[in-house]
């Protein structure tokens, strides 16, 4: 009889290793990078080993499986010899079914549905026993990757690149936050607006040409402050003939500080700023570092003759981002379009 209870408890010992592999598995599949990197970030004690296995997702999974295996097979041995030794030739028939039960209600569905909704627990608690486990299945780790590199390179497929997480990923993320009210729809229409900034070239922001509130460069400095007051702009283009031809910015804080000095014969010439241009073709991203680089605000978009297309301004790349941005002398955009310069009070 002792020799029963002896297989007995092995079984139940068997059985509780398959459950704590698949438990395992799930927690540590299910907590992911991102939410390892966050417990990493609150100090909780045990995340290091946490993110250390998750980023070894293939050693880890490898571990995994090759310690379910060993403990499933060692198991399904002991019970076809307990109902051999009961059973005779219906042995191996009823130690099958009973283990398929046992194996499938106590060693993965239960284990993996606790998993699920304790992930970060479970995952600090076995992170420890796993990390051991990984390094004593090491050789044959070693010996599984080696193998599967040459089915790989003999199937010309490449399964171990390091993935990065997709923008769909992100996206995806976004919108489960604020389904469970992590952030809201504001916030997360901000963070999408960063997202796509790589995809939109200027002349989805731009104002064309057509709209442009300019200035040629001989007319007077008392009819530029009219047209400043006028239209409320603080940055106007200056063109010599036509708007093809811009030949400088003038910022109206530069002229109204001349003309109020009263500095003799000031012309727009010599107090206008050199003009920045960028191609139409420019994406978004790009072009707002390149404000940021040489902090400027507003550039001309030209097309490849480098005939005037428009006129973007940071306040328009900072729309994609943000959402329309009105100040108390904004009116709705004429035809849709945003106001590419800031208003001046």
């Amino acid at each position: 009889m002792s020799w029963l209870i002896a297989k007995l408890l092995l079984l139940f010992v068997l059985l509780l290793l398959s459950g704590f592999f698949s438990g395992s598995e799930t927690a540590l599949v299910g907590i992911g990078k991102i939410r390892a990197r966050a417990l990493l970030k609150r100090g909780v004690k045990g995340a290091e080993t946490v993110d250390k296995l998750v980023r070894e997702p293939e050693a880890m999974l490898t571990t995994v499986l090759i310690g379910n295996n060993i403990v499933n097979i060692a198991a399904a041995a002991i019970a076809t010899s307990i109902a051999i030794d009961f059973f005779h030739s219906y042995g191996v028939a009823i130690a099958t079914g009973v283990m398929t039960l046992l194996i499938l209600t106590f060693a993965e569905i239960m284990p993996k549905t606790i998993a699920v909704h304790h992930a970060e627990r479970i995952a600090i608690m076995v992170s420890k026993p796993m990390k051991i486990m990984a390094f004593v299945f090491q050789p044959f780790i070693k010996v599984t990757s080696l193998v599967t590199a040459a089915f790989e390179k003999l199937l010309g497929m490449k399964l171990h690149r390091k993935r990065l997480m997709t923008e769909e990923e992100v996206e995806t993320i976004l919108d489960i936050g604020e389904e469970e009210g992590a952030i809201e729809e504001d916030e997360k229409e901000m963070m999408m607006g960063v997202l796509k900034l790589d995809e939109i070239v200027v002349t989805s922001v731009m104002r064309p040409k057509e709209e442009i509130v300019c200035l040629e460069v001989n007319q007077t400095v008392d009819s530029a402050v009219e047209l400043i007051k006028r239209s409320g702009y603080s940055r106007i283009p200056v063109f010599k003939s036509t708007k093809d031809n811009i030949v400088g910015i003038l910022y109206a804080k530069d002229l109204l500080i001349k003309a109020i000095a009263n500095e003799g014969d000031v012309s727009l010439k010599g107090v206008m700023k050199t003009a920045h241009f960028v191609p139409e073709i420019k994406r978004v991203d790009d072009l707002l570092e390149e404000f940021q680089r040489g902090k400027f605000h507003i550039a001309i978009v030209v097309d490849a003759a480098g005939r005037t297309k428009g006129l973007v301004s940071l306040e328009d790349l900072l729309e994609v981002i943000v959402g329309s941005i009105y100040d108390e002398y904004d009116v709705k955009p004429f035809l849709g379009k945003k106001s590419y310069t800031k208003r001046t009070n």
